[in-house]
């Protein structure tokens, strides 16, 4: 009974701890890309493209897949904390983009983006759910701004099965 309490008071203190994402409203003009690469375990590729949008307010997502299998969907996709390392082992990507403490419970309710994780893109503007996909939007939360807690061009976009298992990923790169 003392563990359930204590747990209890820890998950309402983690909780308080969360904050909504702010909106960007001051992103530089620059622009990156990320491309899933050709691996041989997988016949999932595509791209990412994230550039500032007009008057530096959000910034501006072009994403396309394709070679997705007919079974695991829906697929997610997220901004996780870091790089792809060298050996391209994806879970070294470690966790979502998730600078304000959000977490993952309960799941993201798409009509109040802010309450999301910043890098929960699936969660905020839909899953996969067929063998290929193309989408642009414009996501308010996501910095271009080196050094701010939602900046992302240091970070990877990570491809998964719905059980969360990850299936490909890469680093964005600077294009501008």
């Amino acid at each position: 009974m003392r563990t359930s309490t204590v747990l209890s008071v820890l998950s309402a203190a983690a909780l308080s701890l969360a904050i909504d994402a702010p909106e960007t409203t001051n992103n530089l003009s620059a622009s990156y890309f990320a491309v899933l690469p050709n691996r041989i375990d997988t016949d999932v590729r595509g791209t990412m493209t994230i550039a500032s949008a007009p008057n530096g307010k959000g910034a501006n997502i072009a994403f396309t897949l394709s070679g997705l299998p007919t079974e695991g969907g829906p697929f997610l996709y997220h901004i996780h904390d870091k790089a792809v390392p060298a050996d391209g082992n994806c879970t070294g990507t470690g966790a979502h983009l998730d600078p304000y403490g959000r977490g993952e419970t309960p799941p993201c309710d798409s009509t109040e983006k802010q309450t999301c994780q910043v890098g929960d893109l699936s969660g905020k503007y839909g899953t996969v759910n067929a063998t290929g996909y193309s989408a642009a939007y414009t996501d308010k939360y996501l910095s271009l701004v080196p050094g701010t807690p939602a900046y992302f061009g240091n970070r990877s976009i990570v491809v998964h099965f719905a059980n969360k298992t990850r299936i490909t990923c890469a680093n964005f790169t600077t294009i501008s």
